[in-house]
């Protein structure tokens, strides 16, 4: 049975057929006022959509928009840079709304909800959320019912879900998460696999990444203009060096070498 909730305070866990009310558009009184002064950690893959939807090189976009912070085991994270005037509005917002909205990040796409789901929810492939409490919103006002589910997948949300659980497999690890990450260089090769996509290729490209690793010649050729597949071997490469996963496949002839300057028979 679907519940309905249409104010934010103290509401419960909602699960995906559970219902809310909510509308935004321009004419609210309060458009984009929920585009300033915010934190926005972005993920890998909004990272991908923004800089593509703006036309810069990922190095580019990381450099005039964002700021990088580690976390407390010492991995990157990259937050959006508001503006420097006094409502510190997001770079991207103007008066007729966003204009990257079709790439807008996912924190953007899934408010007003919040997720509330845990280790344990998500391994069984479940998800709640919440709605925030944001008192100056006039969108709680508006007659336009909806569900979790329907409001997640008219946002654009699911691929970023998808995209977002490769990055856990990282962020996530039991043993990296226990860990303190202080090497600057590790630290570094995480942030260009993560953020810095552009030079992550060149890297795959023009080093001697290939002479290394087995990847079929469709999948290389993938690489050099998909940033999905990028993002996809990116990841693999970090479980191959930082979890010591078999997710890529050394050579044999690397192997060998390896095994005669080691003086293994």
């Amino acid at each position: 049975m679907t519940r309905t909730t249409a104010v934010q305070g103290g509401l419960p866990v909602l699960g995906p057929q559970d219902g809310f009310r909510f509308h935004c558009a321009p004419g609210v009184d309060c458009f984009t006022r929920c585009c300033q002064d915010i934190t926005i950690f972005l993920t890998p893959y909004d990272v991908l959509r923004m800089k593509n939807a703006l036309g810069l090189p990922s190095g580019e976009f990381l450099a005039r928009y964002t700021v990088t912070l580690l976390s407390d085991n010492g991995l990157p994270m990259v937050v959006l840079q508001m503006g420097d005037d006094p409502r510190k509005r997001c770079p991207f917002v103007g008066p007729e709304g966003c204009r990257i909205y079709a790439d807008r990040p996912w924190a953007c796409r899934v408010y007003p909800l919040q997720p509330e789901s845990n280790k344990i929810t998500e391994k069984a492939g479940k998800a709640y959320f919440s709605v925030l409490n944001v008192p100056y919103c006039r969108g709680f006002a508006a007659d336009r019912e909806t569900t979790v589910e329907k409001w997640l997948a008219d946002q654009g949300v699911p691929v970023y879900l998808e995209m977002e659980a490769l990055f856990k497999t990282i962020t996530h690890n039991e043993r990296l998460s226990q860990a303190k990450i202080t090497n600057k260089r590790i630290q570094d090769m995480i942030y260009m696999s993560c953020y810095d996509l552009d030079r992550f290729r060149r890297f795959v490209l023009e080093s001697s990444f290939l002479e290394r690793f087995e990847l079929a010649p469709e999948d290389v050729e993938a690489l050099r203009a998909d940033d999905v597949a990028l993002y996809r071997l990116a990841i693999r490469w970090l479980e191959y060096g930082l979890l010591a996963q078999q997710a890529l496949k050394v050579r044999p002839e690397v192997l060998e070498a390896g095994k005669e300057r080691l003086g293994i028979e």
